[in-house]
């Protein structure tokens, strides 16, 4: 049994979650872009990330970015104690019971969503990714199409003793999903955003005035010429992400619909 004095010894959520950073290799989640909507007969329809904002699935989210961050080289297979990734999370005591089935239930959960497989590979169980669409198609790193979310919601927040994963909350981290699907000073009428994404208008405008507060997210009203309104005119909300998220160097050359 450990003594009080070794407890500095355990590593802590920041350091386990830099590790699993470190060993991805990677500077961005890579995430393609069907996770959050897809085309059907040129229509767009939410895609299998709807489910955990509707759920109010926050922790089974950021688990999820988390396997795909991790999940860098073929076969894709991670193989990790639900210990591991509950301290990542910082779930308390993340050695406990109430802690591991809370990570199994989260797997379960995307399991039934055919966003992963579970296995076991000499003795330890991994989790492996499956198409981010939902289809149940095998993963392969995406080259095309897809959305990039930077590592430093993993390693820096707004205070050392913060990170952006521990104190976004699912709206905002909603918010920031879907701004990671447009371009620099994008435009997105709330009314849109259900048919599009699949969460609610007021979820969608919780997120946006979060990350504004926080200074990841500004917007504007910009005005355009509209000859049928009465004045001739009519405003449309344009949003552009601020580091460490974007700007992306791409502006957006679409309009939205009209105030």
């Amino acid at each position: 049994m450990s003594s009080k004095s070794d407890r500095h010894l355990v590593a802590t959520a920041h350091e386990t979650i830099d590790a699993l950073v470190a060993r991805s290799g990677r500077e961005a989640i890579p995430d393609r872009r069907t996770f959050v909507q897809q085309k059907e007969h040129g229509k767009s329809r939410p895609g299998p990330f709807a489910l955990f904002v509707s759920s109010n699935d926050r922790f089974g989210l950021l688990l999820y970015l988390l396997l795909v961050t991790c999940a860098s080289a073929p076969p894709f297979d991670v193989g990790l104690h639900s210990a591991v990734w509950a301290r990542s999370l910082a779930v308390p005591d993340p050695t406990s019971a109430t802690a591991r089935t809370r990570v199994s239930k989260a797997w379960a959960r995307m399991t039934a969503r055919h966003l992963i497989e579970r296995g076991r590979r000499h003795r330890i169980a991994t989790v492996t990714p499956l198409c981010e669409d939902g289809s149940g198609v095998a993963y392969t790193r995406p080259t095309t199409s897809f959305m990039s979310i930077d590592h430093r919601i993993w390693t820096e927040g707004p205070s050392n003793k913060q990170r952006w994963y521990e104190v976004l909350s699912l709206a905002e981290l909603a918010a920031l999903v879907i701004a990671h699907m447009n371009s620099d000073d994008f435009a997105l009428p709330a009314e849109r955003v259900p048919d599009y994404y699949g969460i609610s208008p007021d979820t969608f405008q919780r997120g946006v005035s979060g990350l504004r507060k926080r200074g990841l997210l500004e917007d504007r009203w910009s005005r355009k010429t509209a000859p049928l309104a009465p004045e001739g005119y009519t405003y449309e909300h344009r949003y552009t992400l601020n580091p460490p998220f974007g700007p992306m160097g791409v502006t957006s050359k679409a309009t939205g619909a009209i105030r």
